[in-house]
């Protein structure tokens, strides 16, 4: 009995662990102050990174940078211990149920790599012989864990997931365009400026060109010199800024879909709690903890509402088959 009481306490703590760490509900105080104080040490490990790069602070304050990293590396590590730990009870997955193959999945994910990949470098220090400029710079990718915390940068990595195909058509594409102008603007140019024999030594070197002048960025540091390599640089620069600029309207198009996505779950939420024509406290609690989720504002929500109840309101009020006001009178219209 006392062993089954124990299971089910470890159960029950991992469950309430896996809310905390994977729920977005800012109305459970210990979720927010979780969420905080994590994003307060993550802020506080950059802003370290950044300072330790100057060589002055760097020895004055030692002993503080190097006290300050061992805390933050227990606290993540015990973060991600605990996430793959609960990450069977996740709320919001159910393909992590399986004890053993549902943890596995969930280590692969975008967002468990980025945690593994901010505590490596500490310990990667301790079993192989690393430059410390290089581990410094490993230390920036914590910052990326803010990402967790941050719903646009979520949206972003899902509209770049569902978009892959198209952005890899229109980077195949442009990889096409680099290749073929780069090897015209060798051939016109190679051997063509003798003060800049380097220019466009090689089909390789004249990539360097060829991106700076599909970009529009024009350093000017390397420059075609006969007229048709300077006809063929016109070209690449008309062309390639339609096709360096398709990736973004992708990007643009995905982002609206996405946020069309989000905007129909909410009306459908809405629609299910307004069905008995009353928003609860409970209910206006579940919207709110659903516009946090969805990146959405509270505007988005009112106007919503206020659209559903003219919508109910007219359809109460109006035949749902000629259209007419049900208070009309047959009799008066005859």
């Amino acid at each position: 009995m006392a062993e089954e009481n124990g299971n089910s306490a470890l159960l029950r703590l991992r469950k309430r662990t896996a809310e905390v760490l994977f729920s977005a509900d800012q109305a459970d105080p210990l979720t927010h102050i979780v969420d905080v104080g994590l994003i307060t040490l993550i802020s506080l490990n950059v802003i370290a990174v950044i300072l330790e790069s100057v060589h002055m602070l760097r020895v004055a304050w030692l002993p503080y940078f190097f006290a300050f990293e061992v805390f933050s590396v227990a606290v993540f590590s015990v973060e991600y211990a605990l996430r793959v730990w609960t990450a069977v009870d996740n709320p919001w997955r159910k393909d992590y149920r399986h004890p053993v193959f549902g943890r596995l999945r969930y280590a692969r994910t975008v967002m468990a790599i980025i945690d593994l990949l901010a505590i490596a470098p500490f310990y990667l220090a301790f079993v192989m012989t690393l430059d410390l400029r290089f581990l410094r710079v490993l230390r920036l990718l914590r910052i990326f864990k803010l990402t967790r915390y941050s719903p646009a940068m979520t949206m972003l990595f899902q509209v770049v997931r569902e978009e892959m195909r198209t952005m890899t058509a229109a980077l195949f594409v442009l990889a096409l365009l680099l290749v073929v102008a780069s090897s015209l603007a060798f051939i016109v140019e190679h051997g063509a400026n003798p003060a800049n024999p380097d220019a466009f030594a090689s089909i390789p070197a004249a990539m360097y060109w060829a991106i700076i002048t599909m970009t529009t960025v024009g350093y000017g540091d390397v420059v075609p010199v006969t007229p048709m390599g300077k006809m063929l640089g016109a070209l690449i620069g008309v062309i390639g800024l339609g096709m360096v600029a398709l990736p973004a309207g992708i990007l643009a198009s995905g982002f609206n879909n996405a946020l069309h996505r989000r905007r129909e779950v909410l009306r459908e939420r809405i629609t299910d709690a307004l069905a008995d024509g009353v928003i609860t406290e409970r209910e206006e609690g579940e919207l709110e903890g659903l516009l946090a989720q969805l990146n959405l504002n509270a505007a988005d929500a009112k106007a919503m509402t206020a659209a559903i109840r003219h919508a109910r309101k007219q359809a109460q009020t109006t035949c749902p088959h000629c259209g007419k006001p049900l208070d009309e009178d047959p009799e008066e219209e005859a």
